[in-house]
């Protein structure tokens, strides 16, 4: 039994946060956090340099999204503080990014309930006129967390904060939010040490695994289709060897979240899965927010659609339209592995079945290859003679350079599809997003994240100039700078956004935009020297515009990058 002591709220919070194994701190600074500071002060004037480890972030957005990169790379929930309901409604969208992603992170929030009125607990003149919201910060997050709550008292501290990360890392994962009073954090409570509650993974009953491996091992033409399932090397490994066992290809979504299954795996699905739809007589949806489009497309008579996902159907979203037979819902990683044991067992009792798995899998291993060499060779003959660099060029020539260990964020929309064809073809880079979620602003925070959890990868953010631009770039070069995460940036800047261009070329093709050169919402005029940036934070930047200078200039930002240095390249390309 441990001892119970008086301990300031502060105090109290640390050693929660320890207990939890939790690694960061990501703060965006607010005075009333005077008391966890003073805690963090003791602790590394005492010499200890345990976990957490306090970083202080210069915007809200930043602070999510580093907690995000950290957790994409090591599985472990971390913890960002936010300046009261303002900084909540600042990192919304990183926030909502981090609910649709299930992301789990613990967002601490202080307010304030007698504003100056008590004596001893006075957080401030700024907060009568200018920082108090009505209903507080976990009124304010409650559409896009997973779960809010205000701490009413100090005793309740300990229990709300040890629920808050449970209910975070429960499986389906997500951000909560915890509203912290100052008048609580500057309090004092009889603390006692407990362990943290460990979030076992739920799965799915095993006679519904069964159900499903049988139904599998019958079909004829199986299908994967997936976005995010590849969330752990495990993972990866899991699903590769379900795809392996069935003989069926794994189609990414058109902007997956991170590395499913290798791209230069033969059973990797290339072309749109679209097109395979109406020959499939089992799909399976894995870990996918929208598996094809649109949602009623025409599939195959008969076809069982399988959902397996932490919660299936996306009740976080306002649309699933998607047919669906079966749902498997709980851990995706534990299902899965679940589903490979039910699937071997389904096929030692039916011979026929493991014949036919290997006509397919020579099938589709011969499709792929042979789509992938047609789309090399298009795009070839597509940039030759050109005085352009092209997207292929850049994505072959930094495949050239980049240590196979390396570790890829992307926030690209235009030549998304050109990267995930090109640069991962050879070496089967780690990849994932940052962290997008239907808004733009997130990868160069995500990827630092990733930094800060991998110091000894190279890690390359490949971004577009218009994602770029909604990036809180003075606060990410900052921290990269004060926290030496040196990072190569890679701007595909294509000096616009060629996405929102997209519908105008679709639906009006012979109309006045295209008539006359004319596509509002799509340009950036004139174009910034996005490069020069990266000097003010002691950091190497550099515009290149000719397909000689390319590999020389990557060359150089990687060399900066090696000597601990921020890299900014700034890639002028055609598309």
């Amino acid at each position: 039994m441990k001892s119970i002591h008086e301990t300031g709220c502060g105090e109290a919070l640390l050693h929660l946060l320890e207990t939890q194994h939790i690694d960061f701190i990501f703060c965006s600074p607010l005075s009333v956090w005077a008391p966890l500071w003073e805690a963090l002060a003791r602790k590394q004037a005492a010499g200890s340099t345990t976990p957490p480890t306090y970083i202080n972030c210069r915007h809200e957005v930043l602070a999510a999204g580093l907690a995000a990169g950290c957790y994409k790379t090591t599985g472990r929930m971390q913890t960002i503080l936010l300046p009261t309901a303002l900084g909540v409604l600042n990192a919304a969208m990183a926030i909502r990014g981090a609910y649709q992603e299930r992301v789990p992170m613990v967002v601490m929030a202080p307010d304030s309930f007698t504003f100056g009125e008590m004596p001893g607990r006075d957080p401030g003149m700024e907060w009568p006129p200018l920082l108090g919201d009505l209903g507080g910060p976990a009124r304010i997050a409650e559409g896009y967390v997973k779960w809010a709550k205000e701490v009413k008292t100090a005793l309740e501290l300990p229990a709300a904060f040890r629920r808050a990360c449970y209910i975070a890392e429960s499986v389906p994962r997500g951000p909560v939010l915890l509203s912290i009073p100052f008048e609580i954090l500057i309090d004092s409570i009889p603390f006692q040490h407990q362990q943290r509650i460990v979030p076992y993974p739920l799965v799915a009953a095993d006679e519904a695994l069964k159900a499903v491996a049988q139904l599998i091992v019958s079909a004829s033409e199986p299908i994967i289709i997936t976005d995010h399932a590849g969330r752990s090397g495990q993972n990866i490994r899991t699903l590769t060897s379900l795809a392996e066992l069935i003989g069926a290809p794994v189609f990414e979504f058109w902007m997956p979240t991170c590395t499913n299954i290798a791209s230069n795996h033969p059973l990797h699905g290339e072309g749109m899965v679209e097109e395979m739809l109406e020959t499939a007589d089992c799909i399976l949806a894995i870990a996918s927010d929208a598996p094809w489009h649109p949602a009623d497309r025409k599939l195959k008579r008969n076809c069982s659609v399988i959902v397996i996902e932490e919660d299936p159907m996306r009740p976080r979203a306002s649309h699933w339209g998607y047919k669906t037979d079966y749902c498997i819902a709980g851990d995706v990683g534990a299902n899965l592995a679940g589903l490979v044991r039910h699937v071997k067992s389904s096929f030692r009792k039916k011979p026929d079945a493991v014949a036919a798995r290997d006509k397919r899998l020579k099938r589709w291993q011969t499709h792929n290859e042979r789509r992938r060499k047609e789309f090399i060779l298009q795009a070839n003959e597509t940039m030759a003679g050109s005085s352009d660099i092209h997207a292929v060029q850049l994505f072959q020539t930094l495949d050239a350079l980049l240590p196979k260990d390396a570790i890829i964020v992307d926030e690209i929309i235009a030549q998304l599809n050109l990267m995930m064809k090109v640069l991962f073809q050879r070496n089967s880079y780690q990849h994932y997003r940052g962290l997008i979620a239907g808004g733009l602003g997130m990868g160069i925070s995500t990827a630092l994240g990733v930094k800060l959890a991998d110091p000894q990868r190279t890690v390359v953010c490949i971004i577009g100039d218009g994602s770029f631009s909604y990036n809180p770039i003075p606060a990410c070069f900052g921290i990269a700078q004060q926290y030496r995460l040196p990072l190569l940036v890679i701007i595909c800047n294509n000096q616009g956004y060629a996405s929102q261009s997209w519908n105008t070329f679709k639906y009006f093709p012979d109309g006045w935009s295209v008539k006359t050169n004319t596509f509002l919402g799509s340009t950036i005029e004139p174009t910034p020297e996005y490069s020069a940036l990266a000097s003010g934070f002691a950091g190497y930047g550099e515009r290149v515009d000719h397909p000689d200078d390319l590999e020389s200039a990557l060359r150089r930002g990687l060399d900066a990058v090696q000597s601990g240095r921020l890299a900014v390249i700034d890639v002028l390309l055609k598309p």
